[in-house]
C-alpha cells in the first residue's frame, strides 16, 4: 500500500528551455535522502503538459536511473484517449515506475459523466502491469471525480489509491469512509495535510514538499505519534508558505524557492514565465519568516 509523503518534483529547464538534467540529479539527490517516501515524476508541477513524449521517456528513465532505488516513483501518465493512456503508461511501466497517476479526459469535460470516467479508469488498469493512482484535481479539469465514483473503482483490484486535491474535506472525508483500508487516500495540499490525516488519509503529494520536504514528513510523524498540538502548529505555519509558493505564485514561484533553497529550479518553459523582481522579494521573505531561509 503506498502511504507517507511524496512530491511532485519540479522539471527544470535551461535557457533554452530543454530539461537541465545536472540539476534534476541536483535535485533527485538531495530529495532521496530526506524522509519522502518518494516522488511523482511528470505531475503538475512537472510542467507535464508541456513535454512530448519523448522527453517524458527519457525524464522518467533518467529519474529511475538517479533516485534512491529505497524510494517510489509515481508517473503522471494520463492522456486524453484512453488508449494513449495505456500506451504511455505501459512504456513507464517497463522504465520501472511504481505506478501511474491518472488524471480524467477532460477537453470533452461536458461529455465525461460518470459510466465514461469509471469506463476510462477501469480500462487503463485492466490494461496496464502496475498500479493506477486516481489523480482528482478540479481547479485544473473542471471535472471534480465524486466520492461515490472513487468507492466505485477502488474496488478494482489495480486501482489502489487517489490523490485528492479537491480541498473538499467532506470528500475526502467520505472516500476515507466508504473505501476498503488498503486503498491509500492522499491530501493533494500541504494547506489541509493535517485535517487530511484526521479523517484517514494514509498520507499526501505535496508541491510543498519540493521545498521543505521534512517539514511536511514532520508532520505526519507527529500525528501519528499523537502529538496534536505539536501537529496543528507545524500544520498551521504551513498554510501561508504553502498558498505563496505552490499556489499564488504557481510552478515559477515554487522553482524561486528551490533556487533559494539550495536546490536547482531552473527556468519554467514558456507560456509560464520566472517570477518578476517583486515576487521574488515577497517569496523570500515569507521564506525567512518562516525559518526555512537564514
Amino acid at each position: 500500500m503506498f502511504k507517507g509523503i511524496y512530491t511532485p518534483i519540479v522539471t527544470p529547464f535551461d535557457a533554452n528551455e530543454q530539461i537541465d538534467y545536472d540539476y534534476m540529479k541536483h535535485n533527485l539527490d538531495i530529495w532521496g535522502k530526506t524522509d519522502l517516501d518518494g516522488i511523482v515524476v511528470l505531475g503538475s508541477n512537472g510542467e507535464f503538459v508541456y513535454l512530448n513524449q519523448e522527453e517524458k521517456l527519457e525524464l522518467v528513465k533518467f529519474v529511475k536511473e538517479n533516485f534512491n532505488p529505497k524510494k517510489k516513483i509515481i508517473v503522471g501518465t494520463a492522456c486524453e484517449s484512453t488508449k494513449e493512456t495505456i500506451a504511455l503508461s505501459e512504456k513507464m511501466a517497463e522504465l520501472g515506475a511504481d505506478a501511474v497517476l491518472l488524471l480524467p479526459p477532460n477537453y470533452f469535460k461536458g461529455g465525461m459523466k460518470e459510466d465514461i470516467l469509471y469506463k476510462y479508469f477501469t480500462d487503463v488498469a485492466d490494461a496496464i502491469s502496475i498500479p493506477v493512482m486516481i489523480y482528482n484535481m478540479p481547479g485544473n479539469t473542471g471535472i471534480n471525480l465524486s466520492s461515490a465514483l472513487i468507492a466505485k473503482l477502488s474496488k478494482h483490484s489495480n486501482i489502489v489509491g487517489i490523490k485528492d486535491t479537491s480541498g473538499n474535506i467532506v470528500q475526502i472525508s467520505e472516500i476515507v469512509r466508504d473505501t476498503d483500508d488498503d486503498f491509500a487516500v492522499f491530501a493533494g495540499n500541504a494547506g489541509y495535510l493535517l485535517p487530511a490525516l484526521a479523517v484517514g488519509a494514509r498520507g499526501a503529494t505535496l508541491a510543498l514538499a519540493n521545498i521543505m520536504p521534512e517539514e511536511c514528513c514532520r508532520l505526519v510523524s507527529l500525528f501519528k505519534e499523537g502529538k496534536l498540538d505539536e501537529a496543528r502548529e507545524l500544520q498551521l505555519k504551513l498554510i501561508e508558505i504553502n498558498f505563496a509558493v505552490t499556489g499564488k505564485f504557481g510552478v515559477a514561484g515554487l522553482k524561486y524557492a528551490l533556487d533559494l533553497l539550495g536546490y536547482k529550479g531552473g527556468q519554467p518553459r514558456r507560456p509560464l514565465v520566472p517570477v518578476s523582481e517583486d515576487t521574488k522579494k515577497v517569496i523570500e521573505e515569507l521564506l525567512r519568516k518562516y525559518g526555512a531561509l537564514k
